[in-house]
């Protein structure tokens, strides 16, 4: 999923067991925002777009990264799997941050004009939820792995996040409003984080 005029929710189909709907929702976010449709971003994708809705998520060892404009009110946000890329996604896939990232910040500035530090960053994820460890010269957790991604992948055009909520073995359920920049965390526990990152990697994504 790429940017849109109109948020849509990719065709392809994501046969994941724990999915988000608007009864999970906070009772006073669907309060205050009665009317804004609500997109479920799934594992590997990336959705950047000026209309205003509701971009929810579950993330586990998977990071996403919020960035909003509040003078255009645009908002970006993504679900990376894996810190760098590996093979190729598929299309319309951004499942890696070193190649993620980027394209968030090169679609704000070539589609709205939006220089990277006209932008609010949010980071969240990276969750220690598996308890195993990855191949690679470090040999950390993939959570932790993914969170260092992205940092570095920030660094690269001068940012911090404003706001960051990563680590632990605790997964987030996050509702992102794109209009407003406002962010909604919920921790979850984390057999059911566990569980959304053992189905994400079985059904090949990861």
């Amino acid at each position: 999923m790429e940017h849109c005029e109109i948020p849509t929710v990719a065709a392809t189909p994501h046969p994941f067991p724990t999915r988000l709907n608007p009864s999970m929702l906070q009772a006073s976010l669907l309060r205050t925002y009665p009317d804004l449709p609500i997109i479920n971003l799934a594992p590997g994708e990336l959705l950047i777009t000026k209309e205003p809705a509701i971009i929810s998520t579950i993330l586990g060892s998977c990071v996403s990264l919020c960035l909003h404009s509040k003078k255009f009110r645009v908002g970006a946000m993504c679900h990376c799997i894996l810190p760098r890329q590996t093979k190729l996604p598929a299309a319309e896939q951004f499942p890696y941050l070193d190649k993620a990232v980027p394209h968030m910040f090169k679609t704000m500035a070539t589609r709205f004009g939006l220089a990277p530090t006209e932008l609010t960053v949010k980071l969240f994820g990276g969750a220690s939820v598996l308890q195993t460890a990855t191949s690679g010269v470090d040999g950390l957790a993939i959570g932790r792995q993914n969170i260092t991604a992205a940092l570095e992948a920030l660094a690269r055009f001068g940012l911090t996040p404003g706001v960051q909520k990563t680590g632990g073995t605790a997964g987030y359920k996050i509702f992102y409003n794109t209009s407003t920049g406002e962010i909604f965390v919920r921790r979850i526990d984390p057999a059911i984080a566990k569980k959304f990152a053992q189905a994400t990697k079985k059904n090949g994504v990861q």
